[in-house]
C-alpha cells in the first residue's frame, strides 16, 4: 500500500503505511523503517540506497523498491509532511 500511495503523491498515507508496516519484524519492516526515516528526515538519495542494500534480502527486490522510492521523491518534491503535486504538472 505504501508505493501505492507514494507513487500517487498521497505522502501522509504514506507515512502511515510506513509507520504500520514498521512495527513488525523481517524484511519489509526492516526496509519501512529505513523509508519513513528517509522520509521525515528529507534524508538524499544515495543515503537512503546503502541502508537499503545493508539489509539481508534479495538485491533486486531492494532495488526495485529503492527505485520506486526515488521515482515518488523525484516525481513530487516530496518533502513530508508538505509536498507539491504540481511539480509533475498534474491537475
Amino acid at each position: 500500500m505504501y508505493e501505492t500511495e507514494m507513487i500517487g503523491g498521497e505522502v501522509a498515507r504514506a507515512v502511515h503505511f510506513l509507520e504500520r508496516a514498521s512495527k513488525g519484524k523481517g524484511f519489509y519492516s526492516e526496509i519501512s523503517k529505513i523509508l519513513l526515516n528517509a522520509v521525515r528526515q528529507h534524508k538524499e538519495p544515495e543515503a537512503v540506497k546503502d541502508e537499503i542494500l545493508k539489509v539481508e534480502g534479495d538485491q533486486k527486490e531492494k532495488l526495485a523498491i529503492y527505485l520506486r522510492f526515488l521515482y515518488s521523491i523525484n516525481r513530487y518534491d516530496v518533502a513530508y509532511p508538505k509536498y507539491d503535486s504540481k511539480r509533475c504538472d498534474d491537475r
